[in-house]
């Protein structure tokens, strides 16, 4: 079982993400970048989708992409729990935001497939 927010555990979301049918049918015609990051650990992971096939990469926390969300360890380990949802979490501000907002809510279903993958990866906090 990997710990969360370790490499190893980015590793087993990319293997997931790119196995399941739900985000291959999402992402099969989009090509973006996101960053996860975890700012009260320096921990930042960029996840690079480009035509159903995504890649993801520790990154320092200010990497530059396209989206970004990022929040204390708290909150992530909140969300991969499921006690704290996804988009709530954003809207709330508990985790900031940055990107276009249009694109966002464009984008916003294939992001959250994203947050359920990631309750459903075995991790220890």
């Amino acid at each position: 079982m990997a710990t969360y927010f370790s490499d190893e555990y980015f590793k087993e979301l990319e293997t997931r993400l790119n196995s399941d049918a739900k985000w291959q049918d999402g992402t099969k015609n989009l090509k973006t970048s996101l960053l996860l990051a975890a700012t009260d650990q320096s921990a930042g992971f960029s996840l690079v989708v480009e035509n159903g096939k995504t890649t993801i990469h520790r990154v320092e926390p200010n990497f530059q992409a396209e989206f970004a969300f990022e929040g204390p360890y708290e909150v992530w380990t909140r969300v991969a729990r499921g006690e704290l949802d996804f988009q709530a979490a954003v809207l709330k501000g508990s985790l900031r935001f940055r990107g276009s907002i249009t694109k966002i809510l464009f984008y916003r279903d294939r992001f959250i497939r994203i947050a359920e993958v990631i309750r459903e990866v075995p991790k220890e906090f």
